[in-house]
C-alpha cells in the first residue's frame, strides 16, 4: 500500500510520530510519502503519488486544519482511506460521525496502526482492531461523558451542539500500553529528511521514553492515565543500549551537533536509579554528543544532577508555570514550593548547567480569590516574571494559556465562565492571544507584550530598570509588532547559542533566520503576515481566537 502522511508544518523539532508510523509501516513492507501543507501542493502530491491510505496526526488548534485536508483528499477520490490519530481525536473520537473520515485513532496507536494496514491491504475488516474507531464500531465502543455535558450546559458553550465534544472511548476498546519499547524501529528520518531543512540542521530530537505521572492541570497525561487505568505503567523507556544504538546510527547518518530529549519527564527519581547510572558510562561512549532534557524543580538533586553532567548534559528545562503560589500549586496543581524551585535553579547555575524555564501566562483566577489576595489578573504575570529573574534563568519562554482537551484546566476554565468550550475556535500555536473571555482587551494586550518582553527582563536580570520599565511602561503599550524583533533576536541567540549550542555557517544561519521568521511572526499573529506569500492549505479560512483570517495579499 501507500501510504501519505500530511503534516501542518515541519519547523525544528522532528516530527517524530509521523517517523515512528513510517517505520511501523515501512516493517510491514508498505511504501511511504509525505506531504507538508505549508510547503507542498496536497492535490499535485495526490495526483502523482495515488496514495491508498493519507494519515493526519492532530493537536487541537491545527485539527482544523486537517478537517480542510481531508475534505481535499476526499474530493479527490473518496475511495481514498483516511483516518487521523493524535491527540485531538484521542479525546474527542465522536468527531468519527461529523468528519468524513473512515478512521480515528485513539490513544497509543503502535499495534493498532500494522494491524489495519494489513487488514486494509488484505481486505479484511477493521472494526474490531483495538484503538481504531469507525463509522461502523462507534456505537459499541463510544460512549456519552457525563462530566463534558454538564461542563458545556454550565457555561452555555456553543460546543454543546456538536456530538464529538459529548462523547469518549470506552477503555475496553483499549490495547494495554506498550511496555517494551525497544522492539519499537528506528525513526524513519528519511521521510522527513530528504524534503525539508531538517537533514541540514544539526539538532536532533528524541523521545527516551513514554508517559508522566504528574498531575499538572494544563496536560493531556492526568487524563490519558486514567483512559489506560489497569493497562500496564503509566512511564516506560527505552533501555539504554537500545536508545544509545539509534542516537549512534542517527549520528553516523545525520550531521548531528546536539541531541534534545523530548520526553515529559527525563529523570523521576531523586534517586541516582540504574537506569541513570547506565546512561551516565554508555552514553558519552557510544553517543557522546551534548544534550538537553526535561526534569521538575523537586526531583532535581545534586546527585542525579552529578550522573546527567558526567553523560553529557548541557542545558535543562524545569517548568516553574506560575509564581504564585496558589495559582501554581491550587489551579495548576505543580504541588511545588517557590523554594524548591529556587534551590534547583540555584544548582543549576553554581554546576554552569544552562537552564530553560516555561512559565505560562493568562492562567484565569476567579474574581473573589483575586479580591481576597489583593491582586489583579496582570499581578500574577507579574509574579511569574520575578520568579524567572530570581531563579537567573538562562532563557524564560512566557507562553499564553490556551485551553486544551483533557485537561483539567480547561473544564475549570468552562465551568467558571472563562471558555465557552468551542475548541474549533483555537489556533494552532499557543503563543497567540489569550482566548479567555475574562481577561479585557487591555488585559490580553499586556499579557501578549510580557511574552515577547519578559525573556528580554530575564536574560539581563542585572538590569533591573529593564524590568521595572516593562513592568510600569512597555508592556501596556499597543506596540506588539515592534517587540516582535528583539524577542526574535534574544530567542534566535539563545536558543542557538546558550541552549541548543550549534556552529552554523554564516549561510546557514540565515537561512534558518529567513526560514524561522515567518513561522514565529506567524504563531503570535493569527491574522497578519510578515511578508507577502502564496495562500497555502495550513492557513486558516475561518474565525480563529486572536483574530480574523489572514488577508493573502497582507
Amino acid at each position: 500500500m501507500k501510504v501519505l502522511f500530511v503534516e501542518r508544518d515541519v519547523e525544528y523539532i522532528d516530527p517524530m510520530n509521523i517517523q515512528l508510523l513510517s517505520a511501523l509501516a515501512k516493517q510491514r513492507g508498505h511504501s511511504t510519502f509525505l506531504t507538508i501543507l505549508s510547503a507542498d501542493d496536497l492535490d499535485a502530491d495526490l495526483r502523482r503519488i495515488k496514495p491508498d491510505l493519507v494519515a493526519f496526526s492532530a493537536k487541537t488548534g491545527e485539527h482544523t486544519t486537517y478537517f480542510r485536508a481531508n475534505e481535499r483528499v476526499k474530493q479527490y477520490s473518496p475511495k481514498i482511506f483516511t483516518i487521523m490519530g493524535g491527540p485531538h481525536p484521542t479525546f474527542f473520537p465522536g468527531l468519527i460521525e461529523t468528519h468524513d473520515f473512515d478512521a480515528v485513532g485513539v490513544g497509543e496507536c503502535d499495534e493498532g496502526w500494522q494491524e489495519l494496514l494489513d487488514a486494509l491491504e488484505a481486505g479484511r475488516s477493521i472494526d474490531a482492531i483495538p484503538n481504531i474507531v469507525t463509522r461502523a464500531n462507534a456505537s459499541k465502543v463510544l460512549r456519552a461523558t457525563t462530566r463534558a455535558s454538564e461542563l458545556v450546559q454550565l457555561a452555555g458553550a456553543a460546543a454543546s451542539v456538536r456530538p464529538e465534544y459529548d462523547l469518549e472511548v470506552d477503555p475496553t476498546f483499549l490495547r494495554p500500553r506498550r511496555t517494551v519499547l525497544d522492539t519499537l524501529p528506528f525513526y524513519d528520518r528519511e521521510l522527513v529528511y530528504r524534503k525539508t531543512h531538517l537533514a541540514r540542521f544539526p539538532l536532533r530530537s528524541f523521545m527516551s521514553s513514554r508517559g508522566c505521572p504528574y498531575q499538572c492541570t494544563y496536560c493531556f497525561e492526568p487524563k490519558f492515565n486514567v483512559m489506560y487505568a489497569g493497562k500496564g505503567p503509566i512511564y516506560n523507556r527505552y533501555s539504554v543500549k537500545r536508545l544509545c544504538a539509534e542516537l549512534a546510527e542517527l549520528k553516523e547518518r545525520w550531521p548531528t551537533q546536539f541531541i534534545k530529549f523530548y520526553d515529559d519527564m527525563f529523570i523521576l527519581d531523586r534517586k541516582v536509579d540504574a537506569w541513570l547510572e547506565e546512561f551516565a558510562e554508555v552514553y558519552p561512549r557510544e553517543v557522546g554528543l551534548p544534550f538537553f532534557c526535561l526534569t521538575r524543580a523537586n526531583v532535581l538533586t545534586r546527585e542525579n544532577l552529578a550522573a546527567l553532567t558526567r553523560a553529557g548534559l548541557h542545558s535543562l528545562t524545569m517548568s516553574i508555570e506560575a509564581g504564585n503560589e496558589y495559582v501554581r500549586n491550587t489551579i495548576v496543581k505543580r504541588h511545588m514550593r517557590q523554594q524548591q524551585i529556587e534551590d534547583a535553579y540555584t544548582l543549576c547555575w553554581e554546576n554552569g548547567i544552562v537552564t530553560f524555564a516555561n512559565t505560562i501566562l493568562g492562567i484565569p483566577v476567579r474574581k473573589e480569590i483575586m479580591a481576597q489576595q489583593g491582586k489583579t489578573a496582570i499581578d500574577y504575570d507579574i509574579e511569574s516574571l520575578d520568579i524567572n529573574i530570581r531563579c537567573r534563568v538562562t532563557y524564560a519562554d512566557f507562553p499564553v494559556l490556551h485551553p486544551y482537551p483533557g485537561c483539567e484546566l480547561t473544564e475549570y476554565a468552562v465551568k467558571h465562565g472563562f471558555f465557552d468550550g468551542d475548541f474549533d475556535k483555537l489556533f494552532f500555536s499557543y503563543q497567540a492571544e489569550s482566548p479567555f473571555t475574562c481577561f479585557t482587551p487591555k488585559e490580553a494586550l499586556m499579557q501578549k507584550n510580557l511574552s515577547l518582553l519578559g525573556p528580554l527582563c530575564v536574560m539581563f536580570p542585572s538590569a533591573r530598570w529593564l524590568r521595572n520599565l516593562t513592568v510600569n511602561v512597555l508592556m501596556k503599550l499597543p506596540l506588539t509588532k515592534l517587540y516582535f524583533f528583539p524577542w526574535y533576536l534574544a530567542k534566535g541567540y539563545l536558543n542557538i547559542f546558550r541552549v541548543y549550542p550549534l556552529k552554523l555557517s554564516l549561510w546557514s544561519l540565515a537561512r534558518n533566520l529567513a526560514y524561522s521568521i515567518q513561522r514565529e511572526w506567524r504563531k503570535r499573529s493569527p491574522h497578519k503576515l510578515l511578508y507577502r506569500k502564496t495562500l497555502r492549505l495550513d492557513r486558516p479560512t475561518g474565525q480563529t481566537l486572536g483574530g480574523p483570517p489572514p488577508d493573502p495579499g497582507s
